[in-house]
């Protein structure tokens, strides 16, 4: 398996030389010249949300949600759905990164305060990618889980730097297809296995002991929302060719994402009733290696390779295009910013990777940026899509003061008053949606 694995990693390398060749200018290597088919889309957009931190970490915390997990899949496809209705005019912007979007609606200094925050909370979904790929290598092959998050952000990290939006979209279609293939062959398998421990019952979908009604709206809040207005999911549809092949990509993913939903938490009530895969290392391959014949592991092996490399490489250009669009004040030839932004990736990738070194919990930093994310940002740019407009001093407090709550509400710790932190993360969206209004332009210039 560990063979295979290498010719894989090589063969995306290979990709990628060919594809930097043809990098020619800054939309091919931002937005892969705009041309990007329904096949070619689809593929994209599963591939960035089959990330490690969606399909491993939903599958660790098996443990404490059990088939609740499943909710992690629903509603983000829910969240993708809900972007239906503004695809017009996101197609319509024709514009590199969401930043740019929202200088479109509010000014620069709006696009310069999400320039800075866009940033900040995807470094985190970065980390969240290599820390799912370290405990991939550390279950595969008993790798230190510093070493292997060292060697698959080095891996992503150059393969992202190398070819930029071009490699991303012609690897990530034939990613998803092994992450689908991956995932479908280890539920069916782990159905077909008798349960070693029949006295004990998993956490039920859709609610139980630890996963309540309050939590689904939180998750829909602050994880749902940013299928409907994260920067990764611009960043696939800015590369769509017209407005039909962007619709059609996005119905197909969503329908494929409930599946893979059920399969996810079907997969996490296994992991919760099986006490061997409780360790250190990912569950979901503990699972693999209880029930899949040899060639299916290995087939798991190519899955999870892909869940990882095909979400951080997506998350992590779209985080330092942002920010080499900030840091270039000068108007650069094609050639310079491609080479600007080359540097700013492995930069953001290292920061990330000295997260990872500290933090080991998948969905715990997953949800802490996505948090931070979506009430910064979630109203401010559906605020916009729906054609109203706000001052754009108002726009810039609202994203800071939203953030800020937001990441109040992750981080603070335990107190005498039951879900404080839940009332600040929704107090974060009542304030975003406060100051916009009261800075709203009653007639949009």
């Amino acid at each position: 398996m560990s063979l295979l694995l290498i010719l894989y990693l090589f063969a995306l390398v290979i990709i990628a030389l060919n594809s930097a060749s043809q990098v020619k200018s800054v939309s091919d290597f931002f937005v892969a010249h705009r041309g990007g088919s329904v096949l070619m889309i689809t593929g994209s957009l599963l591939a960035t949300i089959f990330g490690g931190s969606a399909i491993i970490g939903a599958v660790d915390a098996g443990p404490s949600m059990g088939g609740a997990a499943t909710w992690f899949m629903l509603s983000g496809a829910i969240g993708l759905l809900a972007l239906l209705p503004f695809l017009p005019k996101i197609m319509q912007v024709r514009r590199f990164t969401l930043p740019d979007m929202i200088e479109d609606f509010y000014g620069k200094g709006a696009k310069t305060v999400a320039s800075i925050v866009i940033p900040v909370a995807w470094t985190g979904v970065v980390a969240a990618q290599i820390i799912a790929a370290a405990k991939l290598l550390q279950s595969f092959v008993g790798m230190n889980y510093s070493v292997a998050a060292v060697l698959c952000a080095v891996v992503f990290i150059g393969y992202t730097a190398l070819g930029g939006q071009v490699s991303i979209l012609r690897t990530d279609f034939l990613q998803a297809g092994f992450i689908l293939l991956g995932i479908l062959a280890l539920a069916f398998f782990t159905g077909q296995t008798p349960i070693l421990h029949p006295g004990v019952e998993a956490p039920q979908f859709p609610f139980n002991a630890n996963f309540s009604g309050l939590d689904l709206f939180l998750l829909l809040l602050t994880y749902a929302t940013t299928y409907t207005s994260g920067p990764d999911m611009f960043s696939r549809l800015f590369c769509a060719r017209d407005e039909k092949t962007a619709q059609k990509s996005v119905l197909i993913v969503a329908f494929v994402m409930a599946i893979v939903g059920a399969c996810i938490g079907f997969l996490a009530e296994y992991a919760a009733i099986i006490p061997s895969v409780n360790g250190e290392g990912a569950k979901i391959i503990e699972i693999g290696k209880m029930v899949l014949p040899g060639f299916w592991m290995t087939l798991l092996g190519l899955c999870l390779l892909s869940v990882v490399l095909s979400s951080a490489d997506t998350t992590l250009l779209s985080s330092s295009i942002i920010l080499t669009r900030l840091i270039s004040k000068s108007k650069l030839d094609d050639r310079a910013e491609i080479n600007r932004t080359r540097w700013v990736i492995v930069l953001d990738g290292v920061v990330a990777l000295l997260i990872a070194l500290q933090f080991t919990n998948i969905i715990g930093m997953l949800l802490l940026a996505l948090a931070v994310y979506a009430g910064a940002f979630t109203l401010p740019i559906l605020f916009g899509l729906v054609g109203l407009r706000s001052k754009p001093q108002f726009v810039s407090a609202a994203i800071v003061c939203g953030g800020v709550l937001a990441i109040l509400g992750k981080l603070l710790p335990q107190t005498s008053i039951p879900h404080l932190g839940d009332f600040l993360l929704i107090f974060a969206f009542v304030v975003n949606g406060g100051l916009l209004l009261l800075g709203r332009i009653r007639k949009a210039p």
